[in-house]
């Protein structure tokens, strides 16, 4: 496990998409907001690449990531925002040259592939955090720079419905639900043994959210894990016709039933207005009690 250098203000960020296309205009704007901090930004051309929806090829993905992580200017790359498709770009690139040149990784939804799979074959700490159109208007903004600086070894998060209290240490993984299954029975899937794993995600249908907790432990991936966090399942659907009947709440206590480890349901964190920014593969000390979770870092 590696921590890359702490970003410092006057560094620069540099910015590809991973996903899907955006406007330039969001672009320039995040750019704007970003040196009016203190940083310098470099927006690879592949950014506003077009193919379909997707913002480029593959290929022209992983050439751009590979620029990013070559150049020794840059010390941070953002993912521009989420999307689909980012699945493409793992057999294709080169982990070792990512592991030679340490850089923070940061994003999140469609980027949780790409977090995931860096830290499980290049050993290097990535994080879950906010993607760089967001940066503007992200309320969370001040509190990912402070952990991205090392600034910030703690993260506190109030609401939460702690279904099993504790307290317990691992590794922190995770991210969007649908993108982590899909790492699972890949070679990028991290190993879950004593895994703090975190999981939200956006706009799906709830048996489908069942399928992929029910491939999870199929898989063998959740009897060994430290802890449960389970953020927000953001508009989430259901059949009008023939309701689900079976809440989350009822899907997440029938997939752990047994584990005798904290889980956590609602903590703040996923695709609506809260974000913290977390350390994917760092090992964690977690808190959970009442409606309070604590997760501290080294």
């Amino acid at each position: 496990m590696i921590y890359p250098p702490p970003l410092q203000q006057g560094d620069c960020i540099g910015v590809m998409a991973t996903s899907c296309w955006l406007d330039e205009g969001d672009l320039l704007k995040a750019k704007a907001f970003m040196e009016g901090k203190g940083y310098n930004v470099y927006i690879h051309p592949q950014a506003t690449a077009r193919h379909n929806q997707s913002a480029g090829s593959a290929q022209e993905k992983v050439d751009a990531f590979h620029d990013l992580i070559s150049n020794p200017d840059i010390k941070m790359i953002m993912g521009a925002r989420g999307g689909n498709r980012a699945t493409t770009m793992l057999d294709k690139i080169d982990f070792d040259l990512v592991r030679h040149h340490q850089k923070i990784l940061i994003g999140y939804s469609d980027v949780t592939v790409l977090l995931n799979a860096v830290y499980k074959e290049a050993g290097i700490v990535t994080y879950h955090g906010p993607l760089f159109r967001e940066l503007p208007t992200h309320p969370n903004f001040d509190a990912m720079l402070d952990t991205v600086s090392g600034k910030t070894k703690k993260i506190i998060m109030t609401g939460c419905r702690v279904l099993q209290p504790g307290e317990t240490g691992g590794v922190m993984l995770g991210g969007n639900l649908s993108l982590f299954q899909a790492l699972q029975g890949t070679p990028y899937a991290p190993d879950m043994h004593r895994a703090i794993l975190f999981l939200e995600d956006i706009g799906d249908h709830i048996s489908r959210y069942d399928r992929m907790l029910t491939h999870l432990r199929n898989a063998g991936m959740l009897k060994n894990i430290a802890a449960l966090l389970v953020g927000q399942f953001t508009d989430m659907k259901d059949s009008e016709d023939n309701p689900f009947g079976f809440t989350l709440e009822d899907i997440i206590r029938e997939h752990t039933a047994g584990l005798n480890i904290p889980i956590i349901m609602d903590a703040p964190f996923g695709h609506g207005d809260a974000l913290p920014t977390f350390p994917v593969g760092a090992p964690i000390k977690l808190t959970a009690s009442e409606e309070t979770v604590t997760l501290s870092f080294s």
